[in-house]
């Protein structure tokens, strides 16, 4: 019996010992610190032997359940694969914690909604409302969340200048198409992150705002000449120089920098720019290197070696393993890469690991009220692009809104005013790439009805041509109708037949609100689209 409870508080000891220290490491346990997983919520068992063996420094957790199962469901499953990740950590050799990052955005990006976290307004709104204050808030209120699901990263925010209205990728992930703006913007969310102890992650360094291809599916080329991208790399120095603990860069060729590589692999663009003349001292991350502008001949294990050779710190190797990394990783000591140079990168994420409170547990973080402050955004953001507000006939209101399954259940928040203020109302709801047969059902619920408010939503370029003939169609019927962009307000610019038309950056219950309070004469918009074109 005295052998058992031994054993039982030896063990208890062991589970837990402080953590090694960087000198205590193995060769490959040194490159498990530098590299990043993404892991599905719900899909953690995979990792468990990584986990356990000590060869993973961060997780992304990144996809979850995509249906449309409510909120806390997604919430929990979220909970319980940090919780298994938590608990296979303290069975490793070293007992290092892990690094939990999420890619808390908004805007397009709807992916957090999978697991269960609540929606942030876009950057491009809080452009648009230009109020910096506004911002530190909300970036804050997004470090109480993630902290809220023991995370400690947010790769984030997206300082690209979203020059280019054509942009596939970007759009409303940026905070617009000013550099200055953008600038004030950074240096506040950097301190709204970094305060609650949240590492913030610039990206995509140096600059993904005047693209016209998606990096996640082809090459892509910024083809401006030196002193033009000196205004998309402005905004990467305000964050250094506002204490940026991170900086993500992209797989985008820029030639007036590189003339062959993309900033990710880049010697030149990664260490003697971003190192060496901007003077950035924290962790470099790559962006996830699963994507075909990464592709290398052999793999994510190429690829990530070519990272480390250009100045990268850590490498997002998407779904693979480590164990199939690593070794190829050694293979290119006394090449082009050392395990001095590895031990650096390691020994900068073990200092990350410090600063965001992983490692001694002491960690404050202001009380922010969420919903408040996404509330306070999208009244100073919510801009009326065209028209004046007039008082609404009573009478029926439609709403013939195009949306995304994941967003649907939000689109009452547009709703309930008009109800309260005694309307009646009604509502389409079409899918982004809508059938001509939609049209009929539109012009249903139009009919007889006072009121018709549209909601066009288009994420990047061009809207969906079915969805356009639809708009055009009904406009053309109705031509006192208004018109809410809904998402990105590059697609005002199809519809200028529409007398009054609002833009919204992102449909968020928040946003919503304040769109139906502007338009019944409740709150005055003022957030300007010229701030973010």
């Amino acid at each position: 019996m005295k052998h058992i409870t031994f054993l039982l508080l030896f063990t208890a000891c062991l589970c837990n010992a402080a953590p090694l220290t960087l000198n205590e490491l193995t060769e490959d346990e040194i490159i498990g610190q530098t590299l990043t997983v993404r892991i599905d919520a719900g899909d953690q068992a995979r990792y468990e032997k990584a986990v356990k063996n000590g060869l993973i420094g961060t997780v992304l957790i990144k996809g979850g359940l995509e249906g449309t199962q409510p909120p806390a469901q997604k919430r929990a499953l979220t909970v319980q694969t940090i919780q298994d990740l938590r608990r296979w950590e303290k069975q490793s050799r070293h007992k290092i914690p892990l690094l939990i990052a999420f890619d808390y955005e908004s805007g397009s990006v709807i992916s957090p909604l999978f697991l269960g976290m609540k929606r942030l307004p876009s950057n491009m709104l809080l452009g648009a409302a230009k109020k910096p204050k506004t911002t530190r808030r909300v970036f804050a209120a997004a470090a109480q969340e993630i902290r809220s699901l023991d995370g400690q990263i947010n790769f984030g925010p997206d300082l690209d200048v979203n020059t280019n209205p054509k942009n596939p990728i970007i759009g409303t992930r940026s905070f617009g198409a000013q550099s200055q703006n953008v600038q004030k913007m950074a240096r506040q969310a950097v301190k709204g992150l970094q305060k609650n102890k949240v590492a913030a992650f610039a990206k995509h360094f140096p600059g993904h705002g005047d693209t016209k291809d998606d990096t996640h599916l082809s090459s892509a080329v910024m083809d401006l000449p030196a002193k033009e991208l000196d205004k998309h790399l402005a905004p990467f120095q305000a964050a250094i120089d506002a204490g940026i603990w991170g900086i993500m860069s992209s797989h985008v060729i820029y030639p007036a920098l590189d003339k062959e590589l993309p900033a990710t692999f880049s010697h030149k663009i990664l260490t003697d720019l971003l190192r060496n003349k901007m003077g950035f001292k924290g962790v470099i991350a790559t962006d996830s290197l699963d994507m075909e502008g990464a592709k290398r001949k052999n793999g994510i294990a190429q690829a990530a070696a070519e990272a480390y050779a250009a100045g990268a710190d850590m490498t997002l190797i998407g779904k693979t393993l480590p164990q199939e990394v690593i070794p190829y990783i050694k293979q290119q000591y006394g090449g082009t890469l050392s395990a001095g140079q590895m031990r650096k990168s390691a020994a900068r994420i073990l200092d990350l690991k410090k600063k965001t409170g992983l490692l001694d547990k002491k960690v404050k973080i202001e009380r922010i009220d969420f919903d408040e402050t996404e509330q306070e955004a999208a009244r100073q953001g919510v801009s009326l692009v065209k028209g004046e507000i007039t008082p609404l006939p009573k009478g029926p209101v439609c709403f013939v809104l195009f949306t995304e399954p994941s967003l649907q259940y939000m689109l009452a928040s547009l709703k309930i005013p008009f109800r309260q203020a005694g309307h009646e109302t009604r509502s389409v709801y079409l899918p982004l790439s809508p059938s001509k047969k939609d049209l009929k059902t539109a012009q249903r619920c139009a009919k007889n009805s006072q009121t018709l408010i549209l909601g066009s939503y288009q994420k990047y370029g061009r809207p969906d041509p079915t969805q356009q003939f639809i708009l055009q169609k009904l406009l053309q019927q109705y031509p006192n109708a208004v018109l809410i962009s809904l998402l990105s307000p590059y697609d005002l610019a199809f519809y200028p037949q529409a007398k009054t038309a609002l833009a919204l950056y992102g449909p968020t219950p928040q946003t919503l609100n304040a769109a139906a309070k502007t338009l019944l004469g409740e709150l005055k918009p003022t957030g300007d689209l010229k701030r973010v074109l």
